[in-house]
């Protein structure tokens, strides 16, 4: 038991521990599905028996009055010793259910969607319904799949609703980005980039090496058609660069007014409604851009003032990244281990094994925490490039023959243990070359000045 109980981690010791002794016929299981306005749950015991058939409640006080009815009133009959609650993830729906629940004394288990999924899959049961779900959840929740309920609190609730809403944020600008790309390729296509036969070979060249840089969007803005250019000449656009401190250099406007010498676009009286457009979604830019760097300041002055502050010392982990995994691993004193977070995000690797033939590590199992999990990704990406004391293992796992995306989740999980090692004992990022300056690494990640 033992042995297994450090293979499924904590979730599997805690339900373990609260059903060591139990009779197992007085185990009661809730499981609930939750919804957005109107929830289902059902009543049995540990063998599956139904000893309350499905019902449905609101989250109001009526609605958790006879929920909570209803499992004394089982709990009552069946004289259970055990009563265990297991609740469905659904968006943030199922939180209030949890709190109000925790408050009355019950054993809460939260259970991850993709782990009904799966237990959909090895049933067979591709019918989904309420009642069936509810059955699965119940089957999630005897299977050990489910972590013990502990909402985040505090600031950690603070981070998480700032850093997904900047998350939200980042996603619908990359939509806006794609538009504008769009809008414009049909006022001026070569100004994403043109090509040149070089050599009797193709090649294509960028005018911007940033198109969303301060010089190019000040041309979206004010100048987006070929024709605009070709008036204002090396000389105007050597004015404007000058007046507005765009820093556009001679290669980029030979550049420039070569794309616009060679256009083929429409006349600009003919595409009145593309730059109508192409204003309007290029002010949507500006503004999300002008939201995601609120949060970012939100996030900064709350972030400071945690421990979390400890994990900007590590080269290549920024302030997004790091504000993101300090409150999506939530309050460490409920683990034990860094591999119980990294179980927790779901990018433990799932062992595949048949008959006699030794086993291997197949893809994640992406069970866990979804916001989690992306930071995990993307702190393994920017350490693979800017941090030179984990270099050599990334060195070894690309020598190895490992794709992309499998290094930056190998190295992710590797930040976690050395980020769960920081927090748990307080202590900064440890580095071997004496030059390194801790405070430094620090301060030019924040806009802020950092307090001593």
């Amino acid at each position: 038991m033992r042995l297994l109980n450090n293979k499924q981690g904590l979730r599997r010791s805690q339900f373990a521990k609260e059903l060591k002794g139990a009779d197992l016929e007085k185990v009661l299981l809730v499981p609930i599905d939750v919804s957005k306005t109107l929830q289902k749950s059902m009543i049995l015991n540990y063998f599956g028996e139904v000893i309350e058939s499905p019902f449905s409640f609101m989250v109001n006080r009526t609605g958790m009055k006879l929920l909570i009815g209803k499992i004394d009133n089982a709990r009552n009959t069946l004289q259970a010793d055990r009563v265990f609650v297991g609740i469905e993830a659904t968006g943030h729906y199922y939180e209030d259910i949890v709190r109000i629940l925790i408050d009355a004394g019950y054993s809460v288990h939260i259970i991850n969607p993709a782990s009904t999924h799966e237990e959909r899959k090895q049933h067979l049961t591709y019918t989904k319904t309420d009642d069936i779900d509810l059955y699965l959840i119940a089957e999630a929740l005897i299977g050990y799949k489910a972590t013990n309920a502990k909402l985040s609190t505090d600031v950690y609730k603070q981070l998480q609703n700032l850093t997904r809403a900047r998350r939200s944020e980042i996603n619908k600008r990359s939509r806006i980005k794609m538009e504008i790309r769009t809008i414009h390729d049909q006022i001026w296509r070569e100004y994403q980039g043109f090509s040149i036969l070089e050599n009797n070979k193709v090649k294509t060249r960028k005018i911007f090496s940033d198109f969303w840089g301060k010089a190019s969007l000040y041309l979206l803005n004010h100048f987006p058609h070929a024709s605009q250019i070709l008036e204002l000449g090396e000389l105007g656009l050597h004015r404007l660069s000058k007046e507005h401190n765009l820093k556009i250099r001679k290669s980029t406007i030979d550049k420039l007014l070569y794309a616009a010498s060679e256009s083929v676009s429409k006349p600009i009286e003919q595409l009145s409604s593309e730059l109508f457009l192409l204003k309007q979604k290029l002010k949507d830019y500006e503004w999300h851009t002008q939201t995601i760097k609120s949060y970012e300041l939100e996030i900064e002055r709350i972030f400071v003032e945690t421990i979390g502050l400890l994990l900007l010392t590590v080269p290549g982990i920024g302030l997004i990244t790091a504000a993101e995994i300090y409150c999506e691993m939530g309050d460490l004193s409920q683990f034990t281990s860094a591999n119980q977070l990294i179980k927790k995000a779901g990018t433990n690797p799932v062992i595949k094994q048949s008959g006699p033939e030794e086993g291997y590590y197949g893809r994640i199992s992406k069970q866990g925490n979804a916001n989690l999990r992306r930071a995990i990704y993307n702190a393994g990406r920017t350490l693979s490039v800017h941090n030179e004391v984990l270099k050599p293992f990334y060195t070894r796992l690309k020598e190895k023959g490992k794709k992309a995306g499998q290094i930056y989740i190998a190295m992710g999980n590797k930040f976690i243990k050395i980020a769960f090692a920081m927090l748990k004992n307080r202590k900064p990022f440890e580095c071997n070359d004496p030059s390194f300056n801790y405070k430094q690494e620090v301060s030019k990640k924040l806009t802020l000045p950092l307090s001593a």
